[in-house]
């Protein structure tokens, strides 16, 4: 997350710059070196460059995905594109934790970062014979504007994207309110698992709870892209959304010996409040700023969100020697919430 959040503060600037066509090939096949470097790693320092270095190419991806939906839609419908982006995103994840999991009771835990990150190579090969950046390059006509060749220069292009990003206030209570999401988000991938092994000891059933976070996600994601394309408001649904999660957490903290159906559903109900609503978090920076500094703005607030979720995993711990688990998730609830209550100045 550490290599993702300082990805994303760079990355954005130059998706804005170059295009999403370019970028996103590139850091796909990067990321496929990296998770081969990763499972052949012999090291500590080993494994620590490759992962940080994967997490700095990832970054690539998804700030290009927002690019491209905001050139090839207008305002009033990029949440249902996004929206199916995220449940596609969200529904991969479902996909390779249990896979993951039993790739690793079969083959090792080495052949986890090469075997499923074969498809990755090919299909961006194919994205970028495929795609084109704008709806003019394939020959078709728009109704709303196309976004112009950038004319400044590379250090005026970045100074001004950069002030715009960093200095709008609601783009700033975007950035806190969505870095209590990712608090919350990679807290639950990688504590739940955790918590349910301990009380179970079984690998394939905690991975099984936790698949139901990103399947809450993936159903979620094309309800919310449709709903806020139908309301054209962000901030009610980021708002339902983690405050769902709030409860859910909260739940969840209080039920250690429920039935793993029950602690399942809770999960798809967090998937719900945190996974969904990142379609509405990514279309605030489409919506507020100008037309070369959108990525920008959205690689501003992933890498901010990932600096909260690179912190989690050390406070999170501590937090479970001192107190145990439900004091943890607990706080967890506490950040969802206060996360819930920042985006409600956002009305824009």
């Amino acid at each position: 997350t550490a290599g993702y959040a300082i990805g994303q503060f760079v990355n954005g600037f130059l998706i804005d710059r170059y295009g999403g066509r370019v970028m996103m090939t590139l850091g796909g096949i990067l990321s496929t070196i990296a998770n081969f470097c990763m499972g052949l790693g012999q090291s500590f320092y080993h494994l620590l460059a490759a992962w940080m270095s994967n997490g700095y190419v990832q970054a690539m991806g998804f700030g290009s995905c927002c690019k491209l939906y905001a050139n090839w839609f207008d305002r009033e419908n990029r949440g249902k594109p996004l929206g199916f982006n995220e449940f596609l995103q969200s529904f991969s994840s479902a996909i390779i934790i249990p896979f993951g999991a039993l790739i690793i009771v079969v083959l090792g835990w080495r052949y986890v970062y090469i075997i499923p990150v074969l498809p990755l190579l090919a299909v961006s090969i194919i994205f970028y014979w495929k795609m084109r950046n704008k709806p003019t390059e394939k020959g078709f006509e728009v109704p709303w504007e196309v976004e112009e060749e950038v004319q400044e220069t590379l250090l005026e292009h970045a100074k001004e994207a950069y002030k715009m990003a960093l200095s709008d206030w609601r783009m700033l209570l975007t950035y806190a309110s969505y870095g209590g999401s990712q608090f919350a988000r990679f807290a639950i991938y990688t504590w739940v698992p955790v918590y349910i092994y301990d009380m179970t000891g079984q690998i394939i059933e905690s991975a099984w709870v936790t698949a139901f976070f990103a399947i809450g996600g993936a159903v979620g994601s094309l309800t919310i892209g449709y709903l806020t394309d139908l309301i054209q408001k962000r901030y009610p649904l980021i708002f339902a959304g983690m405050a769902l999660s709030a409860v859910s957490l909260v739940v969840f903290a209080y039920m250690p010996g429920a039935p793993v159906v029950i602690l399942s559903g809770l999960m798809a109900l967090c998937g719900v409040g945190i996974e969904a609503v990142e379609v509405c978090y990514f279309l605030l920076p489409l919506d507020i700023l100008g037309k070369n500094q959108k990525v920008t703005g959205v690689g501003c607030m992933n890498a901010w969100g990932k600096t909260f979720a690179s912190f989690q995993g050390g406070l999170f711990g501590l937090i479970v020697d001192l107190s145990g688990f439900q004091i943890a998730f607990l706080l967890t609830a506490f950040i969802s919430m206060v996360s819930a209550f920042m985006v409600i100045p956002i009305r824009k």
